[in-house]
């Protein structure tokens, strides 16, 4: 069983691999704006909100329907998040958690907003899924081999 520790150094090897990965894509990308809708309230006005768009960091702005409006939120800081949901100026939201002031995990993301190459965006991203997986998969058949040699009966021969 020299195997297993082997495996399991290179699983815990491969998740600080993604890790590494992943720091550097924040680090050097930040984060991807994500797809959000507003609805603002009757007494918003077309200049309040444009103001509110620009305090809120709301881009690329495309009504929807009626009083509903798409756009891109750059700034995905829980702060932000918090006062553009909490604002009696956004009736409502979407793809925005109301209580937890977050994007949600399914809302659509727009390209990084960098001037550095998005092909090496991509490898990031590949990359750090790739060794988490990887990473992953080794610490687990790590944990199964261990659990399986523990659950064998010994059968008392030399």
């Amino acid at each position: 069983m020299t195997t297993a520790p082997n495996l399991l150094v290179v699983g815990l090897i491969l998740l600080l691999a993604s890790a590494a990965t992943y720091g550097t894509l924040r680090l050097t990308y930040g984060e991807r704006p994500a797809y959000v809708h507003v609805r603002w309230a009757p007494s918003v006005d077309t200049s309040t909100r444009e103001q509110l768009e620009q305090v809120h960091s709301l881009t690329r702005p495309e009504l929807r329907e009626g009083r509903t409006w798409g756009y891109y939120l750059t700034d995905l800081s829980r702060d932000n998040i918090q006062r553009l949901v909490t604002s009696p100026a956004a009736e409502d939201t979407h793809n925005l958690h109301r209580t937890a002031f977050r994007v949600w995990g399914t809302a659509p993301r727009a390209p990084y907003l960098s001037e550095n190459p998005a092909w090496i965006a991509a490898l990031l991203e590949f990359l750090t899924r790739a060794f988490v997986g990887l990473g992953g998969l080794a610490v687990v058949v790590v944990a199964f081999r261990t659990w399986r040699a523990r659950a064998e009966p010994t059968t008392g021969r030399p």
